[in-house]
């Protein structure tokens, strides 16, 4: 048992969603992909404890941060899928990811040099004027055709 998981309080699946900001329907989503099952039922109500709370967080920081995809998260956190077949190593999601990312990155970095020198085109309107601009999408064109 970690830290934190002796406090043996269960909290109602509407008291949750309202906590984390979600709604009742994510939670019971969350809960069919095998992501967070609750810690019991009373009737037919989900209950859920710390620890289960303390997954709901992390699923949070990973998912709702824009960083894993619900089927990464679940991966990462090395969870069975609905079929039963153990999900790739999270280390092997992570590292696709920050691959993903990194490759992101370098997209927008190129988009905001463009950008940066659009703005410092001495041309009138460069957006339709600049030669740099028209050489790349002559590039473009070229390459598009396949000559």
């Amino acid at each position: 048992m970690l830290p934190g998981d002796e406090d043996d309080q269960l909290y109602p699946i509407s008291e949750v969603a309202r906590c984390f900001g979600l709604s009742v329907a994510t939670l019971r989503y969350y809960d069919q992909l095998g992501l967070l099952p609750p810690a019991g039922r009373r009737g037919n109500v989900r209950h859920y404890g710390r620890r289960e709370l303390r997954r709901l967080a992390l699923i949070q920081h990973l998912h709702h941060g824009g960083m894993l995809s619900l089927a990464d998260t679940a991966a990462a956190l090395g969870e069975r899928g609905p079929d039963g077949v153990l999900r790739p190593p999270g280390r092997a999601v992570l590292t696709g990811t920050i691959q993903r990312i990194e490759a992101r990155m370098a997209d927008l970095q190129a988009a905001q040099r463009r950008l940066a020198h659009l703005l410092t085109c001495p041309k009138n309107d460069p957006v339709r004027e600049c030669t740099h601009l028209r050489a790349e999408l002559d590039r473009n064109v070229t390459e598009a055709l396949g000559r």
